[in-house]
Parts: structure tokens; sequence; C-alpha cells
């Protein structure tokens, strides 16, 4: 069965899928000496509307800084500026400078996250650089941190959701060995075969069971074994016969690299080694399927101790993602200083459309083997 999820996945790495830009919504970047694009920036009169906002925002949150990542998280293999853990150090490095070690900043960043995921890599990287630039980091999730998003999520010393809000599993998303154009999470293939072993010793107990009652136990005990063992073997060898070593080491891999990343985040926020391991365990390995929504009840339950966001904060973050809603992912402080905006540049990061696995060779297979995200949604789409 194909769920929206699946669709919205599918559609996201076709050919056609519509090229984004990372935005920035204020002058905090440092743009490359490499960089040959042009300046492309955000219209004045949304800007200020974004600033106003974040403002209210942290009038109810009591932080220092507001920064919104909004849209899907991007990696580039080969090259750093087009991805968005480079958005958020050029950002950072704007407001805050060159980072101490460790950071002696005071400020608290409110981190306003609306993502349906990306790249495991890129999730990580984002949560490492933003901890060089503050102690404090607060991480907000009105709607969704999906996937790798929920990486993020979790890096925060405080996460807060909304009633509506939810994360998601962790489990990578490969192309599927069946029709490379396609994608299934490397916990279906990986569990697959482990369903297999456990259906070949049920069968042996069953065959042994059988063979018992029909001979009377007239039969020699070792007889017994070998021709239960030689049906059982015989029902599931053209089974495991499809499976390429190689591939069954690599979905393993795939999937351990998302609870290292996890276990390592939350390892470092001062939690116990044994309740980082079973969180970590819990997102990647613990859930029926991708879509699977993590809510603030279920976020508790397994131990990432979510706030809820109070009907005030939640507004108006709402209403700072309508105004960054689009194509585009939208990376920024909220609350830069009105008329620095044109002092500084604002150089936009152009992201080619992404590839589709199986069709593209090895890169576009590279980019999907990190990747975890659930699709873009429409620009409209706020639900």
């Amino acid at each position: 069965m194909v769920t929206a999820d699946d669709y919205d996945y599918r559609q996201l790495l076709a050919d056609n899928a519509p090229v984004g830009e990372i935005r920035y919504l204020s002058n905090g970047s440092h743009p490359d000496d490499g960089a040959t694009s042009e300046p492309k920036r955000i219209p004045g009169e949304q800007r200020e509307r974004i600033a106003e906002t974040g403002r209210l925002f942290l009038e109810k949150t009591g932080g220092s800084s507001c920064l919104i990542l909004s849209g899907r998280l991007i990696s580039q293999v080969g090259g750093e500026a087009g991805t968005t853990e480079h958005a958020i150090i050029q950002c950072c490095l704007g407001r805050f400078g060159y980072p101490e070690a460790p950071a002696e900043s005071e400020e608290t960043i409110d981190l306003v996250l609306d993502t349906l995921g990306g790249p495991l890599d890129s999730a990580f990287k984002t949560v490492l650089a933003l901890r060089r630039f503050t102690k404090r980091l607060r991480v907000f999730v009105p709607r969704r941190a999906k996937s790798a998003g929920t990486l993020i999520a979790i890096g925060g010393d405080e996460l807060f959701m909304s009633p509506f809000s939810e994360l998601g599993p962790l489990d990578t998303q490969i192309p599927d060995p069946r029709n490379p154009t396609d994608l299934v999470s490397a916990l279906d293939c990986y569990q697959s075969v482990d369903y297999v072993r456990s259906f070949g010793l049920n069968t042996f107990g069953r065959a042994l069971s059988a063979l018992a009652v029909e001979t009377r136990t007239q039969l020699p005990l070792l007889q017994m074994v070998n021709t239960a063992a030689t049906f059982s073997i015989g029902s599931i060898a053209p089974i495991l016969s499809q499976v390429i070593p190689l591939d069954f080491g690599g979905w393993g891999r795939t999937l351990k690299i998302g609870e290292m990343y996890a276990q390592s985040l939350l390892t470092r926020l001062g939690r116990e080694e044994s309740d980082s391991r079973a969180i970590a365990s819990r997102l990647v390995y613990g859930y029926t399927h991708h879509p699977f929504p993590i809510d603030l009840d279920e976020a508790a339950r397994i131990g990432l101790a979510p706030q809820p966001m109070t009907q005030p904060q939640y507004e108006l973050a709402r209403t700072l993602l309508a105004a960054c809603s689009g194509v585009d992912t939208v990376v920024g402080f909220t609350d830069e200083p009105q008329g620095d905006h044109e002092e500084t540049p604002l150089r936009p990061v152009i992201i080619p459309t992404p590839r589709t696995p199986g069709r593209d060779g090895p890169a576009g297979r590279e980019q999907a083997l990190g990747s975890i995200d659930e699709g873009e949604p429409p620009a409209d789409d706020l639900s």
C-alpha cells in the first residue's frame, strides 16, 4: 500500500521536482568568495512582518534570539555551500562572531523548527554547529520535525511541542531492492531477514512435532531432526538466496547511523548512556512504519521530556512558518536589527533538483542512503 507520505517522498525525488534555495531572513550571512549566484532577497515587507512576529515570539519565550529553520534539510555530496548546516553556520557567524571553545555566549537561541527531514548527516552537523554558538538551545516544534528533523529536535537543551506537533522515527530510507526507483525503510529490509529466520525456526518445530505424531515416535530422534531441518531449510532457502550479504550489512549500517547520532546528541546533553541508548534504539527500531507520528505524549513516554508550547507561542510560531512557506528552505534570525539588511547582501545557495535513486548513478544513491525525509508539502500546506 502506498501512503500519502510515500507519494510525497517519491515526488520529492522526481526528476521534475522544483528547485529550491536556501534563503536567509537576516543579514547574518557571510557570502562565499567563490559564490556566483546573484543575491536574492526576501521582500522587505515580508521580512519586516517576520521580524515583528519574531520579536513577539521572544517576548513569550523569554529567549534572546529567534532562529527559523523551515523546509527540507539539504546536504550535497562533495560541497558545503548548498547545505543546511552551512547556512546555519553563516547566520550564527554573522550574529555572534567566531565561536569560542567552549561556547561563551549567554544568549539563548530559540529555534523554530519545521521540516519533513533530509540527510542525517546534515541534521547532526546542524546541531553541532548551533551548540558552538550558545550554551542554551531550545527547540520549538509547532507542527512537525519528522525523520532527520527529529535529530535536531532532540539535540536541544529543551524541546517544546504543541498539542498538534509530531516527531518521527529515525529509520533510514534506502532504494527499494525490488525497484530502485522507489524508496523503502532500511528497517523493513533488515527485519525481513529476521522474519524469514523466525519462520524457518517455527517451521522446523512444527515439522518435528508432526513427524513425531505421524510416526508415533518410531523413527530415531536424529532422523526426525534431520528430516524436519531439511524441510524447514528448503522452505526458506529460496527467500534467503535473494539477499545479498553486502546489502544486508549496508541496511544494518544505515540504521546504526541514526542510532549513533541520536545517542551521541543525547549523551552530550548529560543523559546517562543507558538512557541515551534506549531512546536512540526506540527511535530507530521501535515503530511500525516511517510516518508514525511521535506526538507530545509519545515523546514523553520514551523519555524525551518535551514541554508543552503555550497557545501564544504556538500561534506566533505558526505565523512565522506561514510567512516562510514555499519551495525554499528558509534559515535565519528573525530579530535582526532593522536597516542592516541592505548593508550585507543576502546570497542564496542554489539547491540542485534531487536525483532519483537507481536512475542517476552512484551519487543519487549515496544521497538517498543518508536521507530520511517524507517529502515536501505544497506551498500552502500549513495544516
